[in-house]
């Protein structure tokens, strides 16, 4: 058995939401679920991913090795993404935006007229505050902020 894509999306939920909870929610599963698709990887793996201390979750060194690989493997995937896009002569796919609360007011007005222009391109806006915003640029959960 190897490790499939979806395992490894579960995982970097799990990493982002430091709970198996949050990362059901967020991915629409059960927890019972997350647990299942954690278990499978670190049995692959052959140790654990996770350490908790009280109710907090931690990663392993393991765990850390895994997320910086699923990191290149999902960047490569949206860079082969965008390039076959561009073959195709439209541009497609998710922008996904993160901005602070004083830009929730002009950024729709921006959203519509990029919507016009590129029907076929999902958008994300998320309302942070600044020290939020920080934490989504580090963590690299947007494209933009």
């Amino acid at each position: 058995m190897r490790m499939t894509l979806r395992q490894i999306q579960v995982f970097r939920s799990v990493c982002q939401q430091h709970s198996y909870s949050r990362a059901a929610e967020e991915m629409s599963l059960t927890q019972p679920a997350v647990s299942l698709q954690i278990r499978q990887l670190e049995e692959l793996i052959g140790q654990p991913l996770f350490d908790y201390v009280g109710k907090k979750l931690y990663l392993t060194d393991a765990a850390e090795a895994l997320r910086k690989a699923s990191d290149d493997i999902f960047g490569r995937l949206e860079s082969l993404d965008m390039q076959l896009t561009n073959l195709k002569g439209s541009l497609q796919g998710q922008l996904s935006l993160s901005v602070e609360s004083s830009a929730k007011y002009f950024i729709p007005h921006l959203f519509a007229a990029f919507r016009r222009d590129f029907p076929e391109v999902s958008l994300q806006l998320v309302v942070v505050n600044h020290q939020q915003a920080i934490k989504r640029l580090s963590t690299n959960r947007d494209d933009l902020l």
